[in-house]
């Protein structure tokens, strides 16, 4: 009879986080609303199945001899588990900062995934592809990874930027803006930097910028800088 239950109860807890997640995406309607409850669900149904393994060693091995130990090496297990989940990804980023000399700005490729660097945070890096779509990969995925990078002398050539300008935004304007906040960076040497508007057949326009920096780290604190001052026109 404790078997039949164990298994029923396994049964619903697996179709009621199936049942919660679909219904989760007919309710919750506001976006950020719905990614913090799917970012929950997958937490909450952890926990839920852990207690559910402990609850059925309860069941078939509460009156054994063993029961104590049994359970101390579940939780020895457990730990384990979750070490190994949090600081796989620490340990390899350390690992791979260290060899790698990775910073961001940096153009690499692997085998999945190639762009620029970024950001390098402590379990993940994220590189922006040829699309400007932002991938995040953990550093576990890439400790094993053959690399291409590009030569040292990278850092010589000239970095392109390319900002779509809102329909509000006055091109002159933003340009002479950029100009000026550009030429006031610490980071910029020469050439001079290059700053022009485009406007495509559908009237919108763009603004190109071509600058040099000492490091391409910098270049990504240019970037950042520009982007910032852009939008709060």
């Amino acid at each position: 009879m404790n078997l039949l239950i164990f298994v029923f109860t396994g049964f619903l807890l697996f179709f009621l986080f199936r049942l919660l997640a679909r219904i989760s995406k007919i309710i919750v309607q506001k976006k950020v609303i719905r990614k913090g409850v799917f970012a929950l669900l997958p937490l909450l149904e952890l926990v839920l199945w852990v207690a559910y393994a402990f609850w059925g060693v309860t069941i078939f091995f509460g009156r054994h001899l063993y029961f104590d130990l049994i359970i101390g090496v579940m939780v020895v297990v457990l730990l384990l588990a979750i070490a190994w989940f949090v600081f796989r990804d620490f340990m390899a980023g350390v690992l791979l900062k260290a060899e790698k000399s990775l910073e961001p700005g940096q153009t690499i490729k692997t085998s999945f995934a190639s762009g620029i660097i970024k950001r390098m945070g402590s379990r993940f890096m994220e590189l922006q592809n040829e699309e400007g779509e932002l991938v995040r990969i953990p550093y576990g995925r890439l400790s094993n990874e053959l690399f291409i990078l590009p030569p040292d002398d990278e850092d010589n050539l000239p970095h392109h930027l390319e900002i779509p300008l809102p329909d509000e935004a006055s091109p002159e304007q933003s340009r002479d803006k950029v100009k000026k906040l550009i030429m006031s960076m610490p980071w910029i040497v020469g050439p001079t930097p290059e700053i022009k508007l485009s406007r495509s057949a559908e009237g919108n326009y763009t603004l190109r910028v071509v600058f040099y920096t000492h490091i391409r780290s910098q270049a990504v604190q240019v970037e950042e800088k520009v982007r910032q001052a852009l939008s709060s026109n």
